[in-house]
């Protein structure tokens, strides 16, 4: 799929627009200008990114810059396991949404935990993820704002060493067709962490 942006000349003409308040002589300008109708609908809804001015695609995300600052980290953590991170890596750079995120968490990121259930496939725990979850980025201090700590179920996967690429599409399959009810993250030892959000 190729990657549509807008031009210089386009960003300096709507740069200092207020989307929110769009006159019908900006509406009309726009209209002209962006003829890609995802990158209207993501200047729209969402405004510009204030580091490289294309269109965000969700309030506060923009899918460049954050993919980049997802590459830049990759270096600074691995599961283990080249498949796993792999699959983490490629939907960190796919993310257009912080829903989109999968991240690997060290299980020391996790207090309180406390085991819930024993399923067919594995068991069931509860935790608090200090963290939290990311939100955006901190423009001014790079970094990743994140949520507070935040009580997520965890599931401990029996036979875990054996998790195939194949296996990890269906789980992201899973979590993508359920994406505003829970996210999916990798945790080591093999846990997923299902965050459901109310």
């Amino acid at each position: 799929m190729e990657k549509t942006y807008l031009n210089n000349d386009v960003i300096k003409q709507i740069k200092g627009f207020n989307r929110l308040k769009l006159t019908e002589k900006q509406n009309l300008l726009i209209d002209k200008l962006i003829s890609n109708e995802n990158l209207k609908t993501c200047y729209k809804m969402y405004g510009l990114c204030k580091k490289c001015h294309q269109p965000n695609t969700s309030y506060d995300w923009c899918q460049l810059c954050n993919a980049k600052y997802f590459q830049q980290d990759f270096k600074n953590w691995t599961s283990g396991n080249n498949d796993i991170d792999e699959f983490i890596r490629k939907a960190q750079l796919r993310a257009k949404i912080k829903n989109e995120v999968i991240e690997w968490i060290e299980y020391d990121k996790f207090e309180r935990v406390e085991y819930l259930a024993e399923g067919g496939f594995g068991t069931t725990f509860k935790a608090n993820w200090k963290n939290g979850y990311i939100i955006y980025r901190d423009l001014v201090r790079n970094r990743w704002e994140r949520s507070e700590s935040v009580p997520v179920a965890l599931k401990c996967l029996h036979n875990s060493q054996d998790i195939t690429v194949e296996f990890l599409r269906k789980v992201r399959n899973f979590s993508i067709f359920f994406l505003f009810f829970f996210q999916l993250f990798i945790i080591s030892n093999f846990f997923f962490l299902f965050f459901f959000s109310v």
